[in-house]
This record gives structure tokens, sequence and C-alpha cells, in this order.
């Protein structure tokens, strides 16, 4: 798992709060952007996310774990489309968007964790990521959702997202500028959230 996610215990969201956070995302699809990717011919074919503009950000929902946060976090619901293989990536810091280097992930949509696809953690191993198709990735983690545990995620190693079914996959997301250890160590300290 370390140094690329850790299992969060201790937070969640309650269930009845999960399901009104699923539904609100299925009824506003209208309301989400998109972005995708260049298709590539090796790792990553296809990749199409949604994205929910802050001005329609569920925060009364939201902030029944966001208030528990001991340090800044921004809200995000972030989303993937039907038979997605995401793109292996590492987040950019893009000026007057928050930085994503440490991201606290909770999967919404679908309800039932057997049918959520992971999110893969990978090392470059040969070549360079601008030759994207001519270099070699190796798998070193896989997140396993079927634990029905939130994750934090590095977002400084590779990584992509997996859907590889016929319907979407939405996660709300709590996104910080602190490095994946210093994060790490807030939790294992006991000072990263209120219980």
């Amino acid at each position: 798992m370390r140094p690329y996610f850790e299992y969060l215990t201790g937070i969640d969201f309650k269930e009845e709060t999960r399901s009104k956070l699923a539904s609100y995302v299925m009824a506003n699809l209208n309301l989400f952007e998109r972005s995708g990717s260049k298709p590539t011919t090796k790792y990553g074919k296809y990749d199409w996310n949604w994205f929910l503009p802050r001005d329609h950000m569920p925060r009364e929902l939201m902030d029944e774990i966001g208030n528990k946060f001991k340090i800044p976090v921004t809200y995000e619901i972030l989303g993937q489309s039907q038979y997605t293989d995401g793109k292996i990536h590492v987040d950019r810091i893009v000026e007057g968007i928050p930085p994503r280097i440490s991201l606290f992930n909770f999967p919404i949509y679908p309800l039932d964790p057997s049918l959520f696809g992971p999110t893969r953690f990978w090392k470059l191993a040969e070549g360079s990521y601008i030759d994207y198709d001519n270099a070699t990735f190796d798998m070193q983690a896989e997140v396993d959702y079927t634990k029905r545990l939130p994750v934090i995620f590095n977002l400084q190693e590779y990584h992509n997202a997996v859907n590889m079914r016929d319907d979407h996959r939405f996660n709300a997301q709590f996104t910080t500028d602190l490095s994946f250890d210093e994060v790490v160590k807030l939790y294992d300290s006991g000072d990263l959230f209120e219980e």
C-alpha cells in the first residue's frame, strides 16, 4: 500500500448520506464537466472523467466528512464513464486550481463495492512519460474497494482509474496540498480528523 495509498478507518459517510450523494450525482449528470485524454495504444486506452463544478457541489452532504478534517481540504466529486481504462498519470499542479497532492477518496457510486473498479498505482520502469506508448509501467498496488474503506491517495505517484463496466463510477473526494507522507503521519498519530 504505502507509499501509494493507505486505507482509512474511523471516518466514512453514513450509508444514508452515501445513498443521497449517489442519487444527487446520477440525477445531475448534466451538471458535470468532462475531460478526456488522447487515445493511446498501450496503457489506459480510454479515459473520460466527470468533474462536478464547485457551484453545484452538495456541500451539506459532503460536510458530514469535510468538517471532520483537522487540515484544510477542498471538496470534489469525480467520476469515470463506462468502460474507462484511465491513462496512467501523476496529478499536475495547475494555477488557479486547488493543489491535488494527496486525496481522500470515498466511493459513492455504485453503492455495491463489488462493482466498483480499482484504482491502480504504477512505477515507470523504462522509457519516459513523454513517449507514453513506448514506456513500460509496472503495477505496484491496487485499491480493493470491496473492503468498504475510504482511501488516502498519493497523487504524486503514477496511478489510473479503471471502470470496465456499463455504468458510471463516482467518488466524493477531499484534496489537500500536504504530501502523502505528511498526511499519513497525521493519520497514524490520530491528528488527521475528528472521530
